[in-house]
């Protein structure tokens, strides 16, 4: 297990993958409810789903079918067990097509302001700013830096 290596001042905004708001979240639906595929899926992130077996991923083509909030999934934890943002294979996930998420920028230099298109990773679902990369439908609430946690929007 990690050890505690922060401490802040005033409490925490959120974290990555929180809803950002108490806003109309859009969740889409299926033929029953989505399930992660293999690998399972992370949650605060792009996922793809694939219609035939109501799965879902963290990898594919073309415009992502929407974001994984962070939210209780109903994985058995040990006492004092490590947390992970990892959705086990098989279990259910709430794919929500529009909403206001928080998301933490990759670290780096790179900057991002008020209204600027949002990019996944198309290998991991990750927001990115760089590399192999697909604009999504949602925008930066706010102009923030590498390291940041941000709120993303498709509402804007």
């Amino acid at each position: 297990m990690s050890f505690q290596n922060k401490v802040n001042l005033e409490p925490a905004k959120g974290w990555h993958g929180d809803f950002a708001s108490t806003n109309v979240r859009v969740s889409l639906l299926g033929d029953g409810c989505f399930q992660a595929g293999a690998n399972g899926v992370q949650a605060g992130s792009f996922v793809w789903v694939d219609e035939a077996t109501q799965t879902v991923v963290n990898t594919g083509e073309g415009v992502p079918a929407g974001f994984v909030g962070r939210e209780i999934t109903g994985v058995p934890a040990q006492y004092l067990e490590e947390a992970s943002m990892n959705i086990p294979e098989g279990f259910m996930v709430t794919v929500y097509e529009k909403g206001e998420f928080l998301v933490a920028l990759p670290e780096g230099k790179d900057e991002v302001k008020r209204g600027d298109t949002v990019f996944v990773d198309v290998s991991t679902g990750a927001v990115t700013v760089k590399g192999n990369i697909l604009p999504t439908t949602y925008k930066y609430v706010s102009s923030a830096k590498g390291g940041d946690l941000v709120a993303i929007s498709a509402w804007i």
